[in-house]
């Protein structure tokens, strides 16, 4: 009858020990929520760029925001990352990519961060008309 208390409690200090330590993480906003586009297939290229696209004529689907912790790599880590979410909602391109980085907290249950970088890529996933 006690081990079920025990193991809830060691459960939970589990969950909250852990939460913040998300080492990477791919986000997607969605302009017109309603509009959805099909997939593309890992053999479509997905065309990166820092500046806009020369041909105006594309549809603006929404913005991608990524992050990694990694060190060694991490703007060939952020730019897979950015292709493979376009391809998920069935982007063309990433245009206006910006690189940074982010001052990221890991909470532990005793209130006590542990703050840590991550790199950050992020642009706006775009679908020629």
């Amino acid at each position: 009858m006690k081990s079920v208390p025990i193991r809830v409690c060691f459960t939970l200090f589990s969950l909250i020990l852990f939460a913040g330590c998300a080492i990477s993480r791919s986000d997607f906003a969605y302009l017109n929520p309603g509009e959805r586009y099909p997939e593309k297939t890992s053999h479509q290229p997905i065309y990166l760029s820092t500046l806009g696209l020369d041909d105006q004529r594309f549809e603006e689907i929404g913005y991608i925001h990524v992050s990694t912790k990694s060190r060694s790599g991490a703007y060939e880590e952020l730019n897979h990352k950015l292709r493979d979410r376009a391809r998920n909602v069935g982007a063309d391109a990433v245009i206006h990519v910006t690189y940074g980085t982010e001052n990221a907290f890991s909470i532990s249950p005793f209130i006590v961060s542990f703050p840590y970088n991550v790199t950050t890529a992020q642009g706006l996933a775009v679908k020629r008309k």
